[in-house]
């Protein structure tokens, strides 16, 4: 028996799914128990003791060929117009094939649309979507008759397209296995590929949200609130992505890639301690809940 995205038995891996609790089960009724194997690309060591413990594994082996993905070139993007950014990228990148992430269906459907508009050869995946439609889409975009698929998280589980350029996340995943399992989708030929993340503060109220309205058991609830924390750790962490990544997962990265966009940035690291105490006083005196726009006015007279 193999079990594949094996992570989805842990309550604290990243896509959840209750019917795989029933697995050791149903290995229970087998006259003979045969040998069990369990698959995944993203389990970190807690995800991974869940793995042993709920499929019932006897003794296993446990191999891990490691997390680096070298030709996997790393970027994050903070600040500036996303679609100014995402039009410009696909404009460049006409002849490649590409995925962009969207956190919800509706932002999917936005995204198709305009691009659709704009002339490009693009068609979208998300679960609101007929059987049908999604697997027609998919194929569009596996046999490359469509260069770009617009999808939310709901699309790539069983993907091998060997020719994907690049992932961008228009939206910020809710935590690092759905990011390092997403951007893992580019450039499984080896040849070198691009994982944009475009980042806006936004983006964390909006898995806030789809967090509280999908989640109900409240111990699993605020294991998705700390992991998205860690997630935007990731995104304003002034180290090497990558490093940061490979050490999530447990794995030892003793130098920086000088491949990501925090190793090639030219920018300098700014100490603004003073500057967030005088910010956390202000909120104090305040004693109010005002908005961001009325703080500054206050501080800056």
């Amino acid at each position: 028996v193999a079990v594949d995205e094996a992570h989805c038995i842990s309550q604290w891996g990243h896509d959840f799914r209750s019917s795989y609790r029933k697995i050791s089960n149903f290995i229970n009724l087998l006259k003979r128990r045969p040998i069990v194997t369990a698959f995944t690309a993203t389990a970190s060591e807690e995800v991974r003791e869940d793995i042993i413990k709920l499929l019932k594994l006897k003794n296993p082996k446990i191999f891990v060929t490691g997390f680096n993905r070298e030709n996997l070139t790393i970027n994050i993007v903070k600040g500036g117009s996303k679609k100014d950014y995402l039009n410009s990228y696909l404009d460049n990148n006409k002849d490649v094939s590409g995925i962009i992430y969207a956190a919800t269906r509706k932002e999917v459907d936005h995204l198709c649309e305009s691009l659709s508009a704009k002339g490009f050869n693009v068609t979208s995946y998300h679960a609101g979507l007929s059987e049908n439609i999604r697997k027609e889409n998919q194929e569009n975009f596996i046999y490359d008759r469509k260069s770009i698929m617009v999808a939310t998280n709901a699309f790539g589980m069983g993907i091998d397209k060997p020719n994907i350029r690049y992932v961008i996340h228009y939206n910020m995943p809710r935590n690092i296995e759905s990011y390092y399992q997403e951007i893992g989708r580019a450039g499984r030929d080896g040849e070198r590929s691009e994982c944009i993340l475009l980042f806006a503060p936004q983006d964390v109220q909006v898995q806030k949200y789809l967090i509280e309205n999908s989640i109900e058991n409240p111990e699993r609830k605020n294991g998705q609130y700390k992991k998205l924390q860690q997630m935007i750790d990731f995104v304003y962490s002034n180290d090497c992505y990558r490093k940061y990544i490979l050490e999530y997962f447990g794995e030892e990265y003793d130098k920086n890639c000088n491949d990501c966009s925090n190793c090639l940035s030219e920018g300098e690291v700014v100490d603004k301690t003073i500057e967030a105490q005088k910010v956390l006083s202000c909120i104090y005196r305040m004693k109010n809940k005002y908005g961001s726009g009325m703080l500054i006015d206050v501080l800056r007279g």
